[in-house]
C-alpha cells in the first residue's frame, strides 16, 4: 500500500506522540515493570494476516510499547542494563533513518571516523598504546572474536586448513565465566572438551596457581594451551579476576590472554575504581559492553586488542574486490576488520553520549551507581530476614531471603517466590540466580537515575512480597 507524504508525516507525529507518552509515564514511581500480558493475547493481537494501514499500525504500536519491559525504569534491576538515554536514542533513530552501513569509508564516512576514535580512546583506557578493534553485537561475540585471534596466532595453517591433525588446543577460564566462551569454543573449532574451567575462591575469582597447575597438567598431556580468558565483573556477583596475576602465568607461558569486561569495562572511567582492572593493559584483548554501566542502547559493544593487525589478519580474504576498491580509502574501510560484511552504525549513539557526558560525566555516573551499589548492600546487611551472600565489589548485590522461624532447606524456595511475586503484581523486577547450591536475589544498580528512594522503596517491596508469601504458607 503506497502512503502520500502526508500519511507518512501522520505517522511519524503519531509515533513520536507515543514515544514521549511512553516516556513520561516511565518516569512514574507507580508503573508497571512488567505488564501482564498471556501468550494467547499477544498472538492474536500481532499477526501478519489482515494488511496494514496508517491507523492500525498506530495502534498496534502502542499495543507494544504497553506490552513491553520497561528497561527504563529505575526499578528495573533484572538485567546487567538499565535506563534510558536521550543521546543513545537518537542516535539510534538517526542510524535507522539514515541506514548505512559499516564496510566501508566510502558508505559511512562521518559513523567510519566515529568508530575509529571510540576504539582508540577505548584501547588507550585499557591500556594499548596502539591498540585497536572493531564494534561487534555483543560482548558473547567479542569474546568469540578474541578466541579466533587467539586460534590464528598458534594455529595460523587453520585459516586454510582447519585444526585437524593438530594437537588439541585449551583454552581457560574461570569456573564462574560467562557461557559464552564455551560457545566461542564450539564456534572456533576448538571444541568445548578442550576449554578448562579454573576454580574459584570464596569470592568468586580465579585462583592464578590452580591456573598454573591446569596449564602444566594440559602440556603434560599432550595438549596446547593456547588461551586465558579472565573476567572483569562477572555476571551473578560482579567480580573481578586478579588480572595481574593472570597476566603474569600467560607471559611465562606465552599465552593469549583476554580480558571478558563486558559487565566491569565501565569501571576504566572512574578514577577512584579503575584499580579493579589493575593489570589490563597486559592483556591481547578486551571485549567491553557499553551498553551496560555506560547506559548505552543495546548492542554497543567494542572488541579491543593490543595488536590490531591481527584482525586483518583473521578477516580478510579473496572475493571482496566488488566492495573493498583500491584507493586513499582503503585502510578506513572497516569492513576488512570485521567478521560480517554489513554492519550497522553502532557507534553514533555512543559517540553522541560520550559527547554529551565526557569523561568526567561518566566518571561520576559510575561512582554514584557504586554507591548506590554499596547502599544496597547494607539496606541488606541491616535487614533481619535478608542474608548479603557476596562481597559487593561493584554493581552486583546478591542476597538471600531467609526470614525468622523458616527452615534453611526453604530459602531457595522462599527467595524464587517472593521475586516472582514481585515480578507477576508488576512491582520491581530484579533477577535471580545460583551462587553454589544457594539461589539469591541478583540486585543491579546500572541506571543512571537510579536514586536512593527508589531502593528504599524496592527493598520495602521485597518486605511486603514476603509478608504475602509466608501468610500462604
Amino acid at each position: 500500500m503506497e502512503m502520500t507524504q502526508q500519511d507518512i508525516r501522520k505517522l511519524l507525529n503519531q509515533f513520536f506522540d507515543s514515544v514521549l507518552s511512553y516516556l513520561e509515564q516511565g518516569q512514574l514511581e507507580t508503573e508497571i515493570i512488567k505488564p501482564a500480558v498471556s501468550l494467547e493475547e499477544l498472538e492474536k493481537i500481532f499477526t501478519l494476516d489482515d494488511p496494514g494501514s496508517v491507523a492500525n499500525i498506530k495502534a498496534l504500536v502502542d499495543q507494544y510499547l504497553a506490552s513491553a519491559v520497561r528497561t527504563g525504569h529505575p526499578h528495573f534491576y533484572n538485567q546487567l542494563f538499565s535506563g534510558f538515554s536521550l543521546y543513545g536514542f537518537m542516535g539510534e533513530v538517526i542510524t535507522a533513518l539514515t541506514n548505512s552501513s559499516m564496510y566501508t569509508f566510502e558508505m559511512s564516512p562521518v559513523a567510519t571516523l566515529m568508530e575509529k576514535e571510540l576504539i582508540t580512546k577505548m584501547a588507550k583506557l585499557v591500556g594499548y598504546s596502539a591498540g585497536g578493534g572493531t564494534f561487534v553485537t555483543g560482548g558473547s561475540n567479542g569474546n568469540m572474536l578474541a578466541m579466533l585471534a587467539a586460534r590464528y596466532r598458534f594455529a595460523p595453517q587453520s585459516k586454510l586448513k582447519g585444526l585437524s591433525g593438530l594437537s588439541p588446543l585449551v583454552a581457560f577460564i574461570s569456573h564462574d565465566a560467562h557461557y559464552s566462551m564455551l560457545k566461542a569454543a564450539s564456534q572456533v573449532g576448538i571444541g568445548i572438551e578442550h576449554v578448562r574451567k579454573i576454580p574459584v575462591n570464596g569470592q568468586g575469582q580465579m585462583i592464578a596457581g590452580a591456573l598454573e597447575d591446569a596449564i602444566l597438567d594440559a602440556q603434560n598431556k599432550g595438549q596446547k594451551p593456547f588461551f586465558v580468558g579472565a573476567t572483569s565483573g562477572t555476571t551473578v556477583r560482579g567480580v573481578f579476576d586478579p588480572l595481574e596475576e593472570i597476566g603474569s602465568i600467560c607471559s611465562e607461558f606465552d599465552l593469549w590472554f583476554h580480558v571478558d569486561g563486558s559487565w566491569g569495562g565501565s569501571v576504566l572511567l572512574s578514577s577512584a575504581h579503575r584499580d579493579l582492572l589493575a593489570g589490563a593493559e597486559l592483556s591481547d584483548s578486551f571485549s567491553w559492553c557499553a551498553h551496560k554501566m555506560m547506559g548505552a542502547p543495546l548492542m554497543c559493544t567494542v572488541a579491543l586488542f593490543k595488536t590490531p593487525d591481527i584482525l586483518m589478519e583473521i578477516n580478510q580474504i579473496s572475493g571482496t574486490d566488488y566492495l573493498f576498491h583500491d584507493g586513499q580509502d582503503i585502510q578506513l574501510d572497516l569492513g576488512n576488520i570485521s567478521l560480517q560484511c554489513g554492519r550497522r552504525v553502532d557507534a553514533l549513539k555512543l559517540w553522541l553520549a560520550w559527547k554529551y557526558y565526557g569523561d568526567e560525566g561518566y566518571e561520576k555516573n559510575i561512582d554514584r551507581l557504586f554507591a548506590l551499589a554499596g547502599y544496597a548492600a547494607k539496606k541488606v546487611e541491616q535487614s533481619a530476614q535478608l542474608r548479603l551472600m557476596n562481597d559487593v565489589k561493584s554493581l552486583n548485590i546478591c542476597f538471600q531471603i531467609r526470614p525468622e522461624n523458616v527452615s534453611a532447606d526453604a530459602y531457595n524456595d522462599i527467595t524464587v517466590e517472593v521475586r516472582n511475586r514481585m515480578v507477576e503484581t508488576g512491582g520491581p523486577m530484579v533477577n535471580y540466580a545460583y551462587i553454589n547450591s544457594d539461589l539469591v536475589i541478583r540486585l543491579i544498580t546500572a541506571n543512571f537515575e537510579l536514586r536512593k528512594t527508589h531502593l528504599d522503596s524496592f527493598f520495602d517491596q521485597i518486605n511486603k512480597a514476603v509478608d504475602f508469601v509466608l501468610a500462604k504458607k
